[in-house]
């Protein structure tokens, strides 16, 4: 292992790579903030896809863009058992978001700054650079702009890519780069199950027809009941994010609904909320006299990528080699969906630091932003081998 990591940092084409993405941190800083501005809300990304697949043409990398959006572009040509990198092109903000910069200081202030405009420019840049001092990689390398990774796209440009993909069998290595940061290594995927929870009933007037089923209190129940039975579990998460319902209040009324989400590390614990939500749920129901549909919005498996694995072990001692002391972390991302088929994988940051992450007020450090590009270059090259 540390041969081959030797072997890539005393290679001088990756050191005149690793000079020349230091000296174009302001090119960088503005692809970054350009590709932001491109709205990209889940099942709305292909404006940015559009954007993400001609930077990739400038590199002479001929992508191509699947039957559901992805962007998908080979460095030199797809052969089998592949290094791909992927980095999520949707946001979580809707299309109508203000996407105007501020700065404080060297801080940029932007929605999706950070969450994922980080972790497309670190690939195109990488990929830049390698291409500027012609490193050609003995494993074929594949950079991939997704769909679908955040809320309810459910991760759906990934699994595509996965049942559909453009090389033969399913053998890769598969690196998500996701967000900020140099630290975390996330090899092992946090399971989530998300579910919309509708309740009805026959409406009314709060005076006149008090008394009749209501389903707002239902719900309030619903979520009572589960929040008191005992539901934390090491590992696991619940969240009661979205509540909607009623139209005026002095009207009981018809309608109600919530969304919630469930997490965990543990498949087995996962099961154990999803009964107890179902349970509650059931109970409020009964006692209320309104009528519920419980729809499963979208699912997320666990694993683990071994943290002996080559691909963990290579982040690792890639890592360490810019003074960083690697951790291993916990996550849901892109990586799932490898990590649950059995095949390596990992998410990493894109280095600089990040704040504010999914809200308006989300910002981005670009300080050590350069070590964050180095740093998916050399894993890269050591992971592929360098011609």
């Amino acid at each position: 292992m540390d041969a081959r990591v030797d072997k890539v940092f005393t290679d001088a084409r990756i050191q005149q790579a690793f000079r020349y993405i230091s000296e174009h941190e302001p090119d960088i800083e503005a692809s970054q903030i350009r590709l932001t501005q491109i709205a990209a809300p889940p099942f709305g990304e292909a404006q940015r896809a559009q954007a993400f697949a001609a930077e990739l043409i400038d590199l002479r990398c001929r992508p191509r863009m699947d039957s559901i959006g992805n962007v998908i572009a080979a460095y030199d040509e797809i052969r089998s058992n592949p290094v791909v990198v992927g980095a999520h092109l949707d946001t979580v903000f809707p299309a109508s978001t203000p996407l105007e910069v501020q700065r404080k200081g060297r801080i940029l202030f932007l929605p999706g700054i950070s969450d994922n405009s980080a972790g497309m420019v670190a690939l195109i840049w990488a990929l830049r650079a390698a291409r500027e001092l012609d490193i050609h990689f003995q494993r074929s390398v594949i950079a991939v702009g997704n769909v679908g990774e955040e809320g309810e796209g459910n991760l759906r440009g990934i699994r595509h890519m996965f049942n559909e993909t453009p090389w033969e069998g399913r053998d890769c290595d598969f690196i998500a780069v996701d967000g900020a940061g140099l630290q975390r290594i996330t090899n092992q995927a946090l399971g989530s199950r998300r579910f919309r929870v509708r309740m009805t009933g026959p409406g009314g007037h709060s005076w006149a027809d008090f008394g009749r089923p209501n389903p707002v209190q239902a719900l309030a129940s619903a979520i009572n009941g589960f929040c008191t039975s005992g539901t934390r579990r090491p590992g696991s998460s619940f969240n009661f994010g979205v509540i909607r319902g009623g139209i005026s209040v002095n009207a009981i009324p018809r309608e109600a609904t919530m969304e919630v989400d469930l997490r965990s590390v543990n498949t087995a614990n996962l099961e154990y909320l999803e009964n107890q939500l179902r349970r509650s749920t059931a109970e409020a129901t009964r006692e209320s006299g309104v009528e519920c549909k419980i729809e499963m919005m979208g699912e997320r498996p666990s694993g683990t990528t071994a943290s002996n694995s080559t691909l963990v072990e290579t982040a690792f001692e890639v890592t360490r080699r810019f003074g960083v002391e690697p951790q291993a972390d916990v996550g849901s991302t892109d990586a799932n969906i490898p990590i649950s088929l059995g095949l390596p994988a990992i998410a990493i940051g894109a280095g600089g630091s990040s704040g504010n992450v999914h809200t308006p007020e989300e910002w981005f450090d670009p300080w050590q932003r350069d070590r964050g590009i180095q740093r998916l270059l050399a894993l890269i090259a050591v992971l592929a081998g360098m011609d």
